[in-house]
């Protein structure tokens, strides 16, 4: 029962996160590292306290690339791991990773008023990238 839901987790991940061409032409041109990926939460967020909120949802757009190419190189991982073992880890990185991204994106309509709890949620994130 376990398996089955697992991997309609999986599956649900994978059609929610579509648009990985986009991630994979960003992850090219710039790893995502756990530091660049707080200092542009750290920025958004202080864009949101400013009141800039077009900054902070600009910013928003590249935490969100940032996201996607992060869960691509764990899809990645999952597929060219050498070991069952090492394709177990990550695959649990990506569950993690995928209710992480679910719980930020469900907040981001109103950055604003969920400016704690979404920065919250994207550190929980960086605290995932290898």
């Amino acid at each position: 029962m376990k398996r089955i839901l697992i991997a309609c987790f999986l599956l649900t991940a994978a059609a929610s996160v579509a648009p990985t061409q986009h991630a994979a032409a960003y992850s090219a041109a710039a790893p995502v590292t756990v530091a660049s990926f707080t200092a542009k939460v750290n920025l958004m967020d202080s864009q949101i306290g400013a009141g800039s909120m077009t900054a902070a949802q600009a910013t928003w757009e590249e935490i969100h690339t940032m996201m996607l190419s992060v869960l691509g190189v764990t899809k990645n991982s999952i597929l060219t791991a050498p070991t069952p073992a090492a394709k177990t880890a990550y695959e649990t990185i990506l569950n993690n990773q995928t209710v992480i991204y679910q719980a930020a994106w469900n907040l981001k309509p109103n950055l604003a008023t969920n400016r704690v709890l979404i920065k919250a949620k994207l550190l929980e994130f960086a605290a995932t990238i290898y």
